[in-house]
């Protein structure tokens, strides 16, 4: 299916910067919706009864999880901003009771969409490998003539999801994928390409 995320962070770009300073401990925010294979994001974005998502990923080290708020729905359609302005609203809300949070204005930045496939270990359904592909980002900042800009031209990613319990079976199987681990944030090479952010 077509996983499509709009990102926030501050100002300043704080959320950014913990990510490429390497940072143990950092967070992403999102509002995420989904969508049939390559269907058109802007237009999805803002359809009737199209339903959203706000989440906050969380890193520490090598292991992260997310926070999924309450599912968002309209009812109708609406303009891009008013859209927008209508899911920074949930935003604050969802994140009203976290004082750390609370405290930071937010914006959104880009766009990121793409096309994945989902996999299970036919072992144990808590063990999935992802594979994400035809990745591109919009920076949100505009209000009109939204650009998309490739970002896998030459690669897919490929996550494995599991729980923590399982990690000797993750070991096993990390020792026998036929590719090398890195790091990988799909915002950052949206920044790269709109921001000037080095990645």
């Amino acid at each position: 299916r077509g996983v499509n995320s709009l990102y926030y962070d501050t100002p300043n770009l704080d959320f950014a910067s913990s990510n490429i300073s390497g940072e143990s401990k950092r967070i992403k925010i999102r509002a995420r919706w989904y969508t049939k294979l390559n269907e058109d994001f802007s237009e999805s974005f803002v359809k009737d009864n199209q339903v959203f998502r706000i989440e906050i990923k969380r890193k520490l080290n090598n292991l992260s999880d997310k926070i999924e708020f309450s599912k968002i729905s309209f009812k109708k359609k609406n303009s891009m901003q008013e859209r927008k302005l209508f899911l920074k609203t949930e935003l604050k809300s969802n994140i009203s009771n976290n004082p750390t949070l609370s405290k930071n204005s937010f914006q959104d930045i880009i766009f990121i969409c793409y096309n994945r496939e989902y996999y299970e270990h036919f072992l144990s359904s808590d063990i999935r490998l992802t594979i994400d592909s035809n990745i591109f980002c919009s920076d949100s900042t505009v209000s009109k003539n939204l650009n998309k800009s490739i970002i896998s031209s030459n690669f897919f990613l490929v996550e494995l999801k599991f729980k923590e319990f399982d990690n000797s079976l993750i070991k096993k199987i990390m020792k026998e994928f036929p590719f090398r681990q890195v790091r990988s944030s799909k915002y950052l090479y949206g920044l790269s390409k709109y921001k000037r952010f080095s990645y």
